[in-house]
Formats: C-alpha cells, sequence, structure tokens
C-alpha cells in the first residue's frame, strides 16, 4: 500500500502504538486564539485545582 502524505498537515501529526494497534493523530490550532497553549494549560490546571479544593471541603 503505498503511503499518501498531506504536506499540509504532515507537521502537525504524530503516531501513537496502543497494543498492536497504531494510531495517526493529526492536531490543530486556531491561528486567531486569544491565548497561548501554555495560557490555556495554565489556565485549565487552575481551574482543576480549584473544583478539588471545593470538593474537598
Amino acid at each position: 500500500m503505498e503511503k499518501m502524505i498531506n504536506t499540509k498537515t504532515e507537521g502537525s501529526t504524530f503516531t501513537k502504538k496502543i497494543g498492536q494497534t497504531v494510531y495517526i493523530v493529526r492536531y490543530h490550532f486556531n491561528e486567531d486564539a486569544k491565548e497561548t497553549m501554555q495560557e490555556k494549560i495554565n489556565r485549565m490546571l487552575v481551574t482543576e485545582a480549584s473544583r478539588q479544593a471545593v470538593n474537598k471541603v
């Protein structure tokens, strides 16, 4: 089987093998995003930590 690669998405893919299955993962980002990926991760961590603190009270 010939492997066809879309050069537009080639840089935004990776493969992950789980057991005997190989998955090809494609990802994309919004070019007009108002926050960086690092800012988004930090915001999500703070939100999750706040939820955990509320649930323990």
